[in-house]
């Protein structure tokens, strides 16, 4: 990885997790691998999925618990003329946060740590709120058929790129280009190259 992109402030990673309304678990099981979409939510370091309880994905962690988990936050597609002069596709990039978890998955067999973890899922994704909370007695049929797993990490890595890496030339090129555009995303996208910029 670039040194300039890589992120090792466990805010910043935090803040992307929980930005994420779903992220991509990459599972293997005798060499084939097998990537699946979805919700999680983190608690501390930890992060919780869940499910149903038999299903291909269930059965993969259930012979093979070691897996990958990523989440990207996109920002602006970066036109190859809006860093270059000279006609070719190559600088054509794509800017992004992205977070990737290489660790173990455990199953959650505590009614509380399943009823505490999909309540604070609840939260992340319908943060009015309108619902009764977990611990109530009329979720036991339900938490009890659902599958509720922890990833805990091993290997936690951040990138964050911004540009930080381009000439001051190239840099103010892509702003320009951008603020000309003027798409929310591009907006935003300037705003996050300046915090992000190193030197000049």
């Amino acid at each position: 990885m670039n040194p300039h992109f890589k992120i090792t402030d466990i805010t910043l990673i935090h803040a992307v997790l929980d930005n994420a309304e779903y992220g991509t678990l990459a599972v293997c099981e005798n060499n084939r691998p097998y990537a699946v979409p979805l919700n999680f939510v983190r608690v501390g370091k930890t992060l919780y999925f869940h499910g149903a309880q038999k299903n291909k994905k269930m059965q993969v962690l259930t012979n093979n618990p070691y897996v990958s988990f990523s989440v990207v936050e996109n920002y602006a597609l970066i036109d190859s003329n809006f860093s270059s002069t000279e006609g070719l596709a190559c600088p054509a990039t794509q800017f992004f946060k992205s977070v990737s978890i290489d660790g173990v998955v455990e199953m959650v067999e505590i009614r509380a740590e399943k009823a505490q973890a999909l309540e604070a899922l609840m939260r992340k994704l319908q943060p009015k709120g309108g619902y009764k909370p977990l611990s109530n007695e009329s979720y036991d049929k339900a938490l009890k058929s659902t599958a509720v797993y922890r990833l805990v990490p091993e290997l936690v890595t951040c990138k964050f790129k911004f540009g930080q890496h381009l000439s001051k030339e190239r840099f103010e090129m892509i702003v320009s280009h951008l603020q000309k555009r003027g798409t929310k995303v591009d907006l935003r996208t300037v705003e996050e190259m300046k915090r992000q910029r190193i030197g000049d």
